[in-house]
């Protein structure tokens, strides 16, 4: 399952040689509105996202800064449709080693959809680094990013001595993780302020992944249970990179689904796909399937998104829970079998 995983990421983030340096619209999605419908979306704005796809596709600083004030004219023209009551506009780029491919993704809350924001009121405060450990996770991070794109980083998952482990298998990454271990028992207090009070979501986020070094996992998971109403979708989103990771390394860890599904309907597409990711390695697994059944029709709509971490990751879970092997476009088929997954009636 993890090999699963890291190919998605790999999809979303690596660019083989062979790769164009051109990108193509492949597609615009909506997520999800009965007041900005797709193909009304699509007709007023995608001759407007193929020229900022062409503008990103110059590679210069001045294009780039061109691009990014028309995506962000177009996300305020979507946010200011009647009944709606947040837009946030996403384009991400997928690479193979003959195509690059860019996505539109309208992210759009409705109005009469507000519950799906309900999260705790962001916090205002600026709290210290306890004891230069967030620093200590940039660098950790940015070294890591380096190996990689040089080559250097370890293929086989290193043995990491927390619950998320990001990278590791170099005297200088392995250095890092010590670090992290003793920063999580002797600051664990002081790291729990940051995720608290803090006003930068970056800063709550890496405050979290310090805490994934903490020794009991039931702890762990229990930090990342209460970061998924974090206001901040980055918070939200490493709550569900370290269960993820929990999932696939320490099965005798819980996770607490009752705060996971509700991310499926994220309202950031960045989320819903990391929420997904993390319910691949728990879908053939017992005690998990029949909450996750619950969230069939969830997970049937967002395989109609065109974005490929949705559409496939989506595919990937209702084929491992359902396992049926109907093709992703018989919509037919699977929306009555999510129907009966949700009312307990699947086999």
């Amino acid at each position: 399952m993890r090999s699963l995983l890291l190919v998605a990421a790999a999809l979303a983030w690596a660019l083989p040689a062979r790769a164009q340096s051109t990108a193509t619209l492949r597609a615009i999605d909506v997520y999800r509105s009965s007041r900005l419908p797709v193909d009304a979306v699509r007709q007023r704005f995608a001759d407007r996202l193929r020229d900022v796809v062409s503008m990103r596709n110059v590679h210069r600083k001045s294009m780039d800064e061109k691009a990014e004030a028309l995506r962000l004219q177009i996300e305020a023209e979507a946010a200011a449709t009647p009944g709606v009551a947040s837009v946030e506009l996403h384009l991400s780029e997928y690479f193979t080693s003959v195509d690059h491919a860019m996505y539109a993704v309208f992210d759009v809350v409705d109005e009469a959809d507000g519950a799906r924001r309900a999260f705790i009121k962001a916090p205002k405060r600026r709290v210290p680094d306890p004891a230069g450990l967030l620093a200590a996770w940039k660098t950790f991070v940015e070294t890591g990013e380096a190996l990689s794109r040089r080559g250097q980083m370890p293929i086989d998952r290193p043995a990491c001595p927390g619950f998320y482990c990001l990278w590791g298998g170099t005297p200088e990454l392995d250095a890092a993780h010590q670090t992290f271990l003793q920063g999580a028992s002797k600051q664990a207090d002081e790291l729990r302020k940051v995720i608290a009070f803090d006003a930068d979501g970056e800063k709550r986020a890496e405050a979290l992944f310090v805490l994934s070094y903490t020794r009991a996992g039931e702890k762990v998971s229990r930090f990342c249970r209460d970061a998924l109403s974090d206001s901040d979708a980055r918070v939200r989103g490493a709550a569900l990179q370290i269960l993820a990771d929990i999932a696939n390394n320490h099965r005798d860890v819980d996770i607490d689904l009752d705060a996971v599904l509700p991310r499926l309907d994220d309202p950031s597409s960045a989320v819903r796909g990391k929420a997904m990711g993390l319910l691949v390695p728990l879908a053939e697994r017992p005690a998990y399937r029949k909450k996750m059944l619950s969230a069939a029709p969830r997970l049937v709509y967002l395989m109609r998104m065109e974005q490929p971490e949705s559409r496939d990751l989506s595919f990937t879970v209702v084929g491992l829970l359902s396992k049926k092997s109907w093709e992703r476009a018989n919509s037919a088929l699977w929306n009555d079998w999510a129907a009966r997954a949700a009312a307990g009636q699947a086999e």
